[in-house]
């Protein structure tokens, strides 16, 4: 028997296994030298190691004998290597001439007993230029990727060419691009961009937006460019998206509330969504998002954190007919829960038929106060009010955590309120409680231990500086609220 004629499952195992072999004893390091040589001058090179070579490179550097064998097994390497593509800026804008560019020759370089080379200019842009030429050319090898990656660009031009290639992979399953795209570029571009533009495409299921700090030359090219607001047409369809990742902070035309609602009014189907690191969605863009795809999220993870831990920024505020509490809580299918709020209540772990499991964490700068029966009291009785319900809070957390321990889920719930972290499962509080002892002249605490956490959470001080935190019981500190020496 050929082997060829075995079946297709077994075949493919065969070559994946042969891919993989290959793969492991080819090139895995990228090479560079120390400086450039000045003229008339004889400055010794140094060969280095610059860096891992990208795992999509290595899977093609793996299948490259087996593409020339026969047609079947280069379709089969071609559709199995080029699943995912990477295309990253050239950093640097130059390269050494006499390293190869073909990795299967660094084998030959590695035995140089005294390297040479010269510094010369490379294209920065010149992969992604690479990518919309060969993608247009053979629409046959475009049809077989299905994830993409952008990183470093974050220009009018680049942006182009990232529609351009988005326009001839019509197969795309996940892509990661610039938020950039999201100033520039028509209608029908994302119509192309999201799979829906005729119905041999394949809608987009996964969709990442990454946004970061450019230089002053960057942004003031972006001055004169208009703002086209793609995602107000109503063509821009996010109905089939599954996915939806936002990460990074900038300054130059940020993603806003704005693009929430405009991307809510069709995302009904979002499985998951991730925002962190960036401040400028409030609370309101988030649960606009959560709102409309609330019978199908599962993953919701919103951490607008900063540089300072978890002291994170406002997170905004919400019409006081809304209650974020109760909405959270009548997510049917959400699991996995990291949020920052405005406010929280009991209200947000009473309902028992949650499937919530793993680590929960919920992060609030006030308790809710729908009554408003406070405002007219002595600051002592508000202070009391307070405490009473944050027992109610962390009592309804402990009951849920042990309701879903009988249904056989695994929930850590971790508060963070009041610059402190509360953990309901062992009925401790970590913090910087400093001004409390300060204002119980010494009295108050009188049982701490120290605490391995602090303004980073469980990574501590995250090397910044000593930690002053330590660790309380929850009456402990409940009762420093009730004596006013600490204020929630």
């Amino acid at each position: 028997m050929h082997i060829n004629e075995l079946p297709v499952e077994i075949l493919s195992s065969i070559l994946d296994y042969a891919a993989q072999m290959n793969a492991e004893i080819g090139v895995q390091y990228t090479f560079g030298l120390t400086q450039a040589p000045l003229p008339i001058s004889k400055t010794p090179l140094t060969r280095y190691i610059r860096g891992p070579v990208q795992p999509e490179a290595q899977r093609w550097d793996g299948a490259s004998a087996i593409r020339g064998v026969c047609r079947m097994w280069h379709d089969w390497a071609l559709q199995n290597t080029i699943k995912t593509v990477s295309i990253r800026r050239w950093q640097g804008s130059e390269r050494w001439a006499e390293i190869p560019t073909r990795r299967n020759s660094y084998g030959a370089y590695e035995l140089m007993s005294k390297p040479r080379g010269s510094a010369v200019y490379r294209d920065p842009f010149g992969f992604l230029k690479s990518a919309v030429k060969f993608f247009s050319q053979f629409p046959d090898v475009a049809g077989q990727v299905r994830r993409m990656f952008f990183d470093g660009f974050h220009t009018v031009e680049t942006d182009r060419m990232i529609f351009a290639v988005l326009r001839s992979c019509r197969h795309l399953d996940s892509i990661s691009v610039p938020w950039t795209l999201l100033r520039h570029g028509t209608a029908q571009d994302w119509i192309h961009l999201l799979g829906i533009s005729s119905e041999d495409d394949v809608p987009l299921k996964s969709l990442e937006l990454r946004a970061t700090c450019l230089a002053s030359a960057q942004e003031k090219e972006w001055l004169d460019v208009e703002n086209t607001h793609p995602l107000a047409n109503p063509r821009v369809n996010f109905a089939h998206l599954k996915r939806l990742k936002i990460f990074g902070n900038t300054s130059l035309m940020p993603i806003d509330d704005e693009d929430m609602f405009n991307i809510a009014r069709s995302a009904t189907n979002l499985e998951e969504f991730h925002l962190t690191n960036l401040s400028t969605i409030t609370i309101a863009g988030v649960m606009a998002i959560v709102n409309s795809s609330a019978n199908t999220l599962r993953v919701l993870e919103h951490s607008p954190r900063s540089d300072d831990g978890f002291f994170h920024p406002h997170p905004g505020h919400l019409s006081p007919d809304t209650h974020v509490c109760d909405s959270l809580a009548s997510c049917p299918r959400l699991r996995d829960l990291s949020i920052s709020v405005p406010s929280m209540c009991a209200c947000l772990f009473s309902h028992e038929d949650v499937v919530w499991e793993g680590e929960c964490q919920v992060r609030a700068l006030e308790l809710c106060d729908r009554d408003d029966s406070s405002t007219n009291e002595s600051h002592r009785a508000q202070q009391l009010q307070r405490s009473r319900r944050l027992r109610d809070v962390l009592e309804s957390a402990r009951t849920l955590m042990q309701n879903q321990k009988r249904k056989r889920r695994e929930l850590d719930i971790e508060l963070f309120f009041a610059d402190c972290i509360f953990d309901p499962a062992e009925r401790v509080v970590h913090g910087d409680f400093s001004f409390a002892e300060v204002s119980s002249n010494g009295a108050w605490p009188m049982h701490y231990e120290t605490s391995a956490k602090g303004p980073y959470g469980s990574t501590g001080v995250y090397g910044k500086t000593e930690s002053s935190w330590i660790c309380v019981d929850e009456d402990e500190l409940i009762r420093a609220v009730e004596k006013n020496w600490f204020r929630l």
